[in-house]
């Protein structure tokens, strides 16, 4: 079948995912959102026009959905969607007439009862210009690699991609290849994974103690909050987080990374386990019980069971008095927490041995 090509149809999945995550008023409901986006990215197609991997179709459920929003929620939605970091229009007025557009196609889509084709990525992409600049070993590496993988495999390393050049990663290319190329994860030990956040927080403990470098406030203060926050969702690692800001106690802020966190990449192929590949996740317990993560899971039940642990570990260095030798404010609260986590913890502690939870 012959492809029509929108003019002017500046759109991509991601903008989907986020034009119906605001409809459905899900923009802070992470597990929401996570479905959401599952939902939209489902299904990826073929054309000989244009690369597998530059397209995917909106689900016909979606299309649906887009088809029906009315004239009086447009302006409303694309306000919303414009703000967002992420949206490919500009600005409201842009994001309004890409969302008209948009509408329109899915009307016409419907009424024919025909796909409607995003692109992924508007080719060429930094990912694509990396991997074509490699040479020789390298580059063989690379593309035996890449021409194993599937189209929504390869869309996710583009993703992957982007994501560590923001971060500002200086080797993007094999970060993603070893990413995607290592054994996943199918299960979690969490009695190991505490044995290494033990160590890495003693250790940081000890390097603060001498020389004094929170991530919030003024070194030469006191710690008014200690905070391990955690990502399962895009990268797998926890951080050991100082405040000495003089409202840190009450402060419900976190750090997005201090350049000196525990990288535990297992959590986050756990995240995509169930949640990208649809197969279970087994978790080791601190009790030595297991438990199973369904693939129809939203990521709540995993965030709670590592962000438990890590509470349970704050705990008990806590009353070994692995913080006795810090200059601790009075008061000074204990944190478990993250950007992209469903789990949060705060303390009562009002000193560095205080046995109170």
């Amino acid at each position: 079948m012959k492809l029509d090509v929108t003019p002017q149809g500046n759109v991509n999945i991601d903008d989907v995912v986020s034009i119906v995550a605001i409809h459905r008023d899900l923009l802070d409901d992470r597990s929401a959102w996570w479905k959401t986006r599952r939902e939209v990215y489902a299904r990826f197609a073929s054309h000989e026009v244009i690369s597998t991997r530059t397209l995917a179709a909106i689900p016909d459920a979606v299309r649906d959905e887009i088809a029906a929003l009315a004239n009086r929620d447009l302006e409303s939605i694309a306000s919303r969607w414009a703000e967002l970091g992420d949206s490919t229009p500009a600005d409201a007025d842009a994001a309004f007439l890409a969302l008209q557009r948009l509408v329109h196609v899915c009307m016409q889509a419907k009424e024919s009862e025909l796909s409607v084709l995003l692109r992924t990525n508007h080719p060429p992409n930094d990912f694509e210009t990396a991997f074509y600049n490699t040479a020789g070993k390298q580059l063989q590496n690379f593309k035996k690699a890449f021409d194993s993988w599937d189209e929504s495999k390869r869309y996710e390393a583009h993703q992957r991609y982007n994501y560590y050049l923001k971060q500002g990663d200086v080797d993007c290319l094999n970060q993603v290849l070893r990413d995607f190329s290592r054994p996943k994860t199918s299960r979690l030990n969490l009695k190991t994974d505490q044995r290494k956040i033990r160590k890495y927080i003693t250790k940081r403990v000890k390097s603060y103690a001498k020389s004094p470098s929170p991530a919030l406030g003024d070194p030469g203060d006191p710690i008014g909050r200690i905070s391990l926050e955690f990502d399962l969702e895009y990268e797998g690692f926890v951080d050991l987080v100082f405040d000495t800001r003089p409202d840190a106690a009450e402060a419900d802020e976190f750090v997005e990374d201090t350049g000196d966190r525990l990288d535990l990449f297992h959590w986050y192929e756990g995240t995509e386990r169930f949640a990208g590949d649809n197969l279970p996740l087994t978790i080791t317990l601190l009790d030595g019980s297991k438990v199973v993560i369904g693939s129809d899971s939203d990521g709540e039940a995993y965030d709670k069971h590592i962000g438990s642990m890590l509470r349970e570990t704050l705990i008990e260095l806590r009353h070994e008095g692995a913080f006795s030798k810090l200059p601790i404010a009075d008061p000074c609260v204990f944190t478990v927490g993250g950007v992209h986590t469903n789990y949060s913890w705060k303390s009562e502690t009002r000193s560095p041995t205080n046995d109170s939870p």
